[in-house]
């Protein structure tokens, strides 16, 4: 954001993008002026779920112990990213997601780096709980708007953030799952647009 010359600025973060968003909101609390969060558990700040957890949670979280591997996962996934992503773009779904937004994000992950990189951030989760139990110490006073999706997180991700923050509205997407933005883009669009509103005509 320097380098583009904001010194304010708002975020918008979904899934690991909130983990990002937190993060850069607690550590600048001067340069963010609004945050948007969707549809994550947020390490160090939400309660782990279980190792043996009900089918339906199990579905949703495998991945995370799958992803933090350090090499088996790049071997198994490399050549199977549209059986391993496609998979999870389809099951954490309500609505089916458009074709090309999945082609996408898969085209996007069958290079090597990008798909490495990909589970870099679930191997650095033991440095981001540490990070993120201190972080809370310091709690945000910034406006957050805090997506789930109806047949997903729903409420919980407001109830995350009111772990960390003071000033939470909480949004719960009628008729979607965890992919917020593809399956119900003119809602999020709307939601967004309203949130953000303060922060642009300021």
């Amino acid at each position: 954001m320097d380098a583009l010359g904001h010194r304010r600025f708002a975020v918008a973060g979904h899934d690991t993008g909130m983990w990002i968003g937190y993060a850069l909101a607690a550590d600048h609390p001067s340069r963010v002026d609004r945050l948007a969060v969707a549809e994550t558990p947020l390490p160090g700040v939400s309660p782990s779920p279980p190792l043996f957890a009900p089918d339906r949670l199990n579905n949703a979280l495998w991945h995370f112990a799958f992803n933090r591997l350090a090499e088996v996962n790049d071997q198994l996934v490399t050549g199977r990213e549209e059986v391993y992503f496609g998979w999870q773009f389809a099951t954490k779904a309500a609505k089916k997601l458009p074709d090309y937004a999945v082609r996408h994000y898969i085209d996007a992950l069958t290079d090597p780096e990008a798909l490495h990189a990909s589970f870099a951030i679930y191997r650095a989760l033991d440095a981001t709980i540490a990070q993120n139990q201190e972080r809370k110490e310091r709690r945000l006073t910034l406006p957050i708007l805090a997506i789930g999706g109806q047949y997903s997180l729903g409420e919980q991700i407001a109830a995350t953030m009111k772990l960390a923050a003071d000033d939470v509205q909480a949004l719960v997407v009628p008729g979607c799952a965890h992919w917020v933005p593809e399956e119900t883009p003119e809602e999020t669009l709307a939601a967004l647009t309203g949130f953000l509103a303060p922060y642009r005509h300021g």
